[in-house]
């Protein structure tokens, strides 16, 4: 991936100040190289929906790299992306009901994503979104309860509290499937 810097170079830009251009984007880069598949891959479960995930992943890394001086050496660059994500998928749904037609959710597999159990895939789909969310970061990406609730922007608690409920849920939904 070639990232034209998007900052102006004004009279008496000297060599110091290209290196730092260059060293921006191949942290960025390197970033994205590294963590984009695996936030997708989570995205893809957050939102029931692997067109829009790729969409929303897109959005999330161009907002990444304009924020990359703030994000880089942050603590969790990876979850700020995630959530963002999550959230431009949640708007286009907000836009889709406004518009007066139902978000579609995937019935089956998703492509490229290796689901062992469709039973499971499909009672994750029926979680509300804000539960969805926490169950893939908890076991999919393996974040820890302080790391879900950042990249969320909410406390502990409310972490917490979904995790228990989506995983309450589940439960419910896939005892009802195998029997």
């Amino acid at each position: 991936m070639i990232l034209v810097a998007r900052e102006p170079f004004r009279g008496g830009a000297g060599l110091g100040d290209v290196r730092v251009i260059v060293e921006r984007q191949e942290a960025f880069e390197s970033f994205y190289r590294q963590e984009r598949d695996g936030i997708l891959r989570a995205v893809v479960y957050a939102l029931s929906d692997p067109d829009l995930a790729v969409e929303c992943i897109d959005e999330a890394m161009v907002r990444a790299y304009e924020r990359w001086d703030d994000l880089d050496g942050g603590p969790n660059p990876a979850g700020w992306v995630f959530r963002v994500a999550v959230n431009v998928g949640h708007n286009r749904f907000r836009r889709r009901r406004l518009e007066r037609t139902k978000p579609q959710f995937v019935a089956g597999p998703v492509p490229d994503v290796d689901v062992p159990d469709p039973a499971l895939h499909r009672a994750l789909a029926a979680l509300p979104v804000d539960q969805r969310a926490v169950v893939v970061m908890r076991f999919h990406l393996d974040w820890t309860m302080e790391q879900m609730a950042e990249a969320l922007g909410v406390a502990v608690g409310t972490v917490k509290s979904r995790l228990h409920r989506g995983l309450r849920r589940l439960e419910t939904m896939l005892e009802k499937e195998s029997a």
